[in-house]
């Protein structure tokens, strides 16, 4: 496969992802706006078990987005790396790295606060 073939599809999987992006967004601010019901003590949109189910889906649904834009920077880098141009690529994949691993701990940390149920109302961790 020619190089710009594969920069075009590459460039449709990070449209397509960050369309999933912005949902994953609109159900964060969702979820926040149930927290502050939660803590006027108002009506809430969720019950708690929904709202972490919902919670922890968004959250494995970034993770995945994540994993996938570090894939995207890691093909950029070695096409950029083919064509011999700048290190533009590499950077973006080394701060693409680091959002990979800040969205595991924060996985890790949601998982494990819905598994001891301490997760409280989220007002610390932001959902996005």
């Amino acid at each position: 496969m020619k190089n710009s073939n594969k920069e075009v599809q590459l460039l449709y999987i990070q449209l397509y992802g960050s369309i999933i992006f912005i949902i994953a967004i609109f159900i964060s601010i969702i979820l926040t706006y149930n927290n502050i019901l939660k803590q006027t003590q108002n009506k809430q949109l969720f019950k708690n078990k929904n709202e972490n189910n919902i919670t922890l889906t968004n959250r494995i649904i970034l993770t995945i987005l994540t994993i996938i834009f570090t894939y995207i920077n890691y093909e950029f880098y070695i096409i950029s790396k083919q064509k011999s141009k700048g290190t533009l690529q590499l950077e973006e994949l080394i701060a693409s790295i680091f959002t990979l691993i800040a969205s595991f701990i924060l996985l890790y940390t949601t998982t494990e606060s819905i598994k001891n149920n301490t997760q409280t109302n989220n007002t610390d961790t932001p959902l996005i």
